[in-house]
């Protein structure tokens, strides 16, 4: 074989195999969420708002860690309060309070944003990661589709180059994200929120009998007044709901009610120097009929929350 043969054999395979690679890397990116941050929940919640949500239409967005994803339905939140008219869950999962403050930077992308709920729970305060190599501006480009398709295809290209990374997410896809059982459900109803359905055999024992410690750091109550005085630059209000615990855990552990009794404190002291208003839904007295585990509610108590912060809402701001 001489070597213009050989090339050109050489050139049609890697032809072959390049073109089979940019065919994959789009169908990949019609079905699953690209790789664009080191988090999956974030992946899928950047491709949700992109394809799903119209940003200039958006009045109410909901953040935090799974607290805010799984323990408020923002469809509800719409169906019962007069004032939230388009709500987006922007939370996703193991958000800490610092890293939540980073996601309301992508608040920008909505220009009309009237409020920002916060869901949160002592729980999520003792850690200060940050989000690393977090770009923005340009994940708002992103979801607000204002990339150019040169751009696009560039970030298609660039996040799928380890096709065994992309194939081994697509292998997992259905069987860790699409149960409404696990913990890890990614499941987004129409707002964005992810109503968890645990009940019976599928509650984890250790989550739902025992208690976490109290152990908040101060960073992440700085974190609360930063965002709490954003928005308040930017004239948006800015609630904190502060979720439930089990009802048996907190009447059983002082240290619950303490670790919860210091929280409130804290935020409403935040509240003294900056605008924003607490919402403290134990006072709900929910039993376990609405709960995944001691934290987190499952998809009847979701609406639960979600239609007393409506009422809150539509009693604050009439």
């Amino acid at each position: 074989m001489n070597n213009k043969i050989y090339l050109k054999i050489l050139f049609t395979i890697l032809g072959l195999i390049l073109a089979m690679t940019i065919a994959y890397t789009i169908d990949f990116s019609k079905k699953y969420p690209l790789p664009i941050t080191n988090r999956i929940s974030f992946d899928a919640k950047l491709k949700f708002i992109r394809e799903h949500i119209d940003s200039d239409a958006v009045d109410t967005i909901i953040v935090g860690s799974s607290i805010g994803l799984n323990n408020i339905q923002g469809t509800y939140l719409e169906k019962v309060s007069k004032k939230c008219n388009s709500v987006l869950n922007l939370s996703i999962y193991e958000a800490t309070a610092l890293q939540v403050e980073q996601l309301l930077e992508l608040t920008d992308a909505f220009p009309n944003l009237k409020r920002i709920i916060y869901s949160a729970q002592y729980s999520d305060f003792p850690h200060i990661k940050v989000l690393k190599d977090y770009d923005p501006k340009f994940l708002i480009k992103y979801i607000r589709n204002e990339l150019n398709p040169i751009a696009y295809q560039a970030l298609i290209s660039r996040t799928c180059n380890n096709i065994s990374f992309c194939m081994n997410r697509e292998a997992q896809w259905d069987r860790k994200h699409m149960k409404s059982n696990k913990f890890e459900y990614l499941g987004f109803d129409t707002s964005g929120s992810v109503p968890l359905h645990i009940y019976g055999k599928d509650i984890v024992d250790h989550r739902w009998r025992l208690p976490q410690p109290g152990i908040m750091h101060p960073k992440s109550f700085e974190a609360v007044y930063h965002m709490a005085k954003r928005a308040e630059n930017k004239n948006i209000k800015f609630y904190l709901a502060h979720q439930p615990y089990r009802q048996p855990l907190y009447d059983k552990y002082k240290k619950v009610r303490d670790a919860m009794a210091y929280f409130d404190k804290r935020i409403n002291d935040i509240f003294k120097q900056v605008k924003g208003k607490l919402i403290v839904l134990q006072d709900l007295h929910l039993n376990d009929d609405y709960f995944s585990d001691r934290t987190h509610l499952n998809d009847k108590g979701s609406i639960m929350t979600a239609e007393a912060i409506a009422r809150y809402i539509d009693k604050v701001e009439k």
